[in-house]
């Protein structure tokens, strides 16, 4: 037994190294282990005058083949896992069997999967380095009922800041904004509508980001509609600085 002991450990150490060194080193540890306790076969009562009858020895001889092919069984699985390591599979000393653990994430998208750092992130829908600054910026988001109110501080000549930014949107062609009178009180409710409409969307997306104005990089919240209208506030979302329209398509 512990010569069929040394040799398993030395094949899969010679495996393992590569080399004889590493064969002659296993053998070694698997002797030690052997001689120890590895195979501690349980072995039949003494014999008892008169007792010796043949089914006591076949019960006996049974128990000793058992308990040798249970440890033969286990050397083989260990020799499995040594030779994995050779051929370039992860090998750790807590050695886990993946095909017994749980999917945990097999139900979370990859939105989900990013946000908790698991597969997908690093890769496409996944969490990249403009992500890490995007999730910095975004952790201190002003409310959706600030930004409203915010949208609502007057500006000059009886306007709101939003009624300020609808008569200057809504007098361009091809803008998607548009107000029916010049009148302050009118384009200031016209105004207060949009930006209503768009705050209370639960798919517009509230983010803080980097843009440039006036040649200069300038930190913004801005509030994104799914039709491509948005709402451009200064960082922290105390004041509104004007309407934006969609991207061209």
């Amino acid at each position: 037994i512990s010569t069929l002991s040394t040799l398993a450990a030395g094949l899969a150490g010679g495996i393992a190294g590569d080399s004889t060194v590493s064969a002659l080193t296993g053998a070694q540890a698997g002797k030690n282990a052997t001689d120890n306790n590895a195979l501690a076969i349980p072995m039949p009562p003494p014999p008892i005058a008169g007792s010796n009858t043949g089914e006591t020895v076949n019960e006996a001889n049974q128990t000793i083949a058992s308990a040798l092919d249970k440890k033969l069984k286990e050397m083989g699985e260990s020799i499995d896992k040594a030779t994995q390591c050779s051929f370039g599979r992860v090998c750790s000393s807590d050695y886990i069997d993946g095909e017994n653990q749980p999917n945990v994430g097999k139900n979370l998208t990859n939105e989900e999967k990013a946000k908790y750092g698991g597969t997908g992130s690093g890769t496409p829908d996944g969490w990249e380095p403009q992500d890490e600054e995007n999730a910095r910026n975004n952790s201190g988001l002003p409310s959706r009922d600030n930004l409203n109110q915010a949208a609502s501080t007057p500006n000059r000549n009886g306007l709101t800041d939003a009624g300020r930014a609808l008569q200057k949107h809504g007098g361009r062609e091809g803008s998607v904004y548009s107000y029916s009178s010049q009148k302050a009180s009118v384009l200031n409710k016209e105004a207060q509508t949009i930006v209503s409409e768009i705050l209370s969307n639960p798919n517009t997306k509230i983010e803080s980001r980097f843009v440039f104005e006036n040649k200069q990089r300038i930190a913004v919240v801005e509030a994104i509609a799914p039709d491509g209208r948005a709402l451009r506030f200064n960082a922290d979302g105390t004041k509104l600085i004007g309407f934006r329209e969609p991207p061209s398509k």
